[in-house]
C-alpha cells in the first residue's frame, strides 16, 4: 500500500495549528485517524491526544520523547520531518487518503451483504449501516446541525417556554450602547458583525470601544472593587496596529485622557490618577482582555490556531479582528475583491464552528463626490458584496461631506439579520480613544445655511 499520501499530510499538519485546523476543514480528524495506512495508526492516535489537552499539535521533537519507546514509530516521525508538502498540495494527498479508504469500506459493505444469512439480522443491518455512515462522511462537508422539522418540536416548544421564562438569556453580547443594543439585543454566538467605514472614520475605534465595553459590562474603571460579574472575556486580534498602540489607546478609553498624553509622556497630575486607577482596575479585574498581534496578511486559519492555543488559558466570550481587508484567505484566489470576499466567508465560518460572537472592520466605497447625497446600504461594502453576504449584523459609518469636522457618527444598521434595521448617532472622542452616547442637549447640525 502506498505510504506517500500519509508522509504528505502528516508532515503537514505537524507543521502547526494553522496547517493542523486546515486539514481538518477538508477531512474529520477522527475519521483520517481510522483511514490512515496501519504504519501511521499509533502515531495519529498520539497526535490527536496531545492536540485535545493542549489546543496544538506536538513539535517533531516532542512526538518523538511520546514515541520512545515505539521504535517503528519514532523512525516515521524523522522520515515526516525531511518529506516537504506544500499547502496546494495537501487536499489532493487527503484525497488519496480519501479515495483508497472508500475503496476498503466498499469491500467491507460488499463482504458484509454477501455472508451467510444465518447469523444476528440486528447486528448485521447495525453493520451496515456503521460503513455506509463512514462513507457518507469521508465526502460529506461539515454539518453544524441537522433533523426535520417532525423531529425538534419538544426541542422548539421547550426553547420557546425556556426563553419566555428567562428572556435574558437569549441575549447576546451586548455592546454597550444601548442605542445599538435595541436593535441587535446584542451579537449572539456564531453571529459575525461587520463595521463598515471610509478611512480614518474611527471603524476600527468603534470595535474597540465596543469590545471595551462588552468586557467592562456595568464596571467602572474609576471605582474600586469588588466588581460586578456581568462582564466578558474577549480576545483582541489586532493585524494594524501594535499590542502598545493599542493598549495605549485602551487605557486612554478607560481613563478618558488624550492617547497621546499617554504616548508621549505628557500626562497631567490629574491624568496620572486617572491613568494609575486604570492600570490597577486591570491588574484586579477578574475577566480576560486579551490582545494578540499579527502580522497583516494572516489568514483566518493562524487566527483559529491561536484561538485555539489562548483557549486553553481561558474562555473567550468574544472575538474581534482588526481587520478583515488586511487579511488574506485561507485559500487565495489572486484577485483582490474575490480574497476579500473570501475573508469574510471564512470568518462566518470560524464564528459558527467555534460557536462564538465576532465582529471585524472593512472598509466602505470612496464618497462620489459627484453625489450629493450617498447611499447607506450594503452597496456601499468596499469591494466585494460577498462581506455583506457572509455577515450577520452589517453597522455603515455615514460618509458625510467634512466628515472629519462633525462631532457626531451617524451609524446605520444595513443590515441585521434578527430585527430591525435603522439609524444610531453617537459621538465621536477620538482624541480620548472615545465613542460616546449623545448628550441629552445635543441638537443635530442641520447642515450649511447656504444649502436652504
Amino acid at each position: 500500500m502506498d505510504m506517500l499520501p500519509d508522509k504528505k499530510v502528516f508532515s503537514y499538519l505537524l507543521r502547526g495549528s494553522a496547517e493542523f485546523n486546515e486539514v481538518q476543514r477538508i477531512i474529520d480528524y477522527g475519521l483520517l485517524t481510522e483511514a490512515v495506512h496501519f504504519d501511521f495508526k499509533n502515531l495519529a492516535q498520539v497526535i490527536k491526544a496531545y492536540h485535545e489537552q493542549y489546543r496544538m499539535p506536538p513539535t517533531f521533537e516532542v512526538l518523538k520523547e511520546h514515541l520512545l519507546e515505539d521504535y517503528d514509530s519514532v523512525q516515521l516521525v524523522y522520515l515526516l520531518e525531511e518529506e516537504k508538502c506544500s499547502q496546494s498540495e495537501v487536499g489532493f494527498y487527503v484525497d488519496k487518503i480519501r479515495k483508497r479508504y472508500n475503496a476498503y469500506l466498499a469491500k467491507l459493505l460488499s463482504d458484509a451483504a454477501n455472508q451467510d444469512n444465518s447469523f444476528d439480522h440486528e447486528e448485521y443491518n447495525k453493520s451496515l449501516g456503521r460503513i455506509q455512515s463512514k462513507i457518507e462522511r469521508l465526502y460529506k462537508s461539515a454539518v453544524f446541525s441537522e433533523g426535520s422539522l417532525s423531529q425538534s418540536t419538544e426541542d422548539r416548544v421547550g426553547r420557546y417556554f425556556n426563553i419566555e421564562k428567562s428572556p435574558d438569556e437569549i441575549a447576546g453580547v451586548f455592546l454597550g450602547y444601548k442605542e445599538l443594543d435595541n436593535y441587535t439585543w446584542g451579537i449572539k454566538n456564531s453571529e459575525l458583525l461587520v463595521i463598515s467605514g471610509a478611512s480614518s472614520s474611527g471603524k476600527s475605534l468603534l470595535m474597540m470601544n465596543v469590545a471595551i465595553r462588552a468586557w467592562l459590562g456595568s464596571n467602572d474603571p474609576m471605582k474600586p472593587g469588588p466588581y460586578f460579574n456581568d462582564g466578558k472575556n474577549v480576545i483582541f486580534f489586532s493585524l494594524e496596529m501594535s499590542k502598545p498602540q493599542l493598549e495605549n489607546r485602551i487605557d486612554s478609553n478607560l481613563g478618558n485622557i488624550p492617547t497621546n498624553h499617554i504616548s508621549r509622556g505628557r500626562l497631567t497630575q490629574e491624568e496620572k490618577e486617572r491613568y494609575y486607577s486604570v492600570l490597577e482596575f486591570c491588574k484586579n479585574y477578574n475577566k480576560t482582555f486579551y490582545i494578540c498581534d499579527m502580522p497583516r496578511g494572516s489568514r483566518t486559519i493562524d487566527i483559529e490556531a491561536r484561538f485555539d492555543a489562548i483557549c486553553s488559558e481561558f474562555k473567550p466570550d468574544l472575538v474581534c479582528v482588526d481587520y478583515l481587508g488586511i487579511m488574506k484567505p485561507n485559500n487565495s484566489r489572486n484577485q483582490d475583491w474575490l480574497d476579500v470576499g473570501y475573508v469574510a466567508e471564512d470568518l462566518h465560518e470560524f464564528c459558527r464552528s467555534k460557536n462564538i460572537p465576532l465582529i471585524t472592520a472593512a472598509q466602505r466605497k470612496a464618497r462620489d463626490k459627484k453625489a450629493k447625497n450617498q447611499s447607506n446600504d450594503l452597496e456601499e461594502l468596499g469591494r466585494s458584496k460577498m462581506i455583506g453576504d457572509n455577515a450577520n449584523i452589517v453597522f455603515l459609518i455615514e460618509n458625510r461631506e467634512e466628515e472629519e469636522l462633525r462631532e457626531d457618527m451617524n451609524i446605520f444598521i444595513s443590515k441585521n439579520r434578527d430585527g430591525a434595521k435603522g439609524k444610531v448617532s453617537l459621538m465621536k472622542n477620538f482624541e480620548n480613544g472615545r465613542i460616546e452616547s449623545l448628550p441629552d442637549n445635543w441638537t443635530e447640525d442641520s447642515g450649511n445655511e447656504n444649502d436652504f
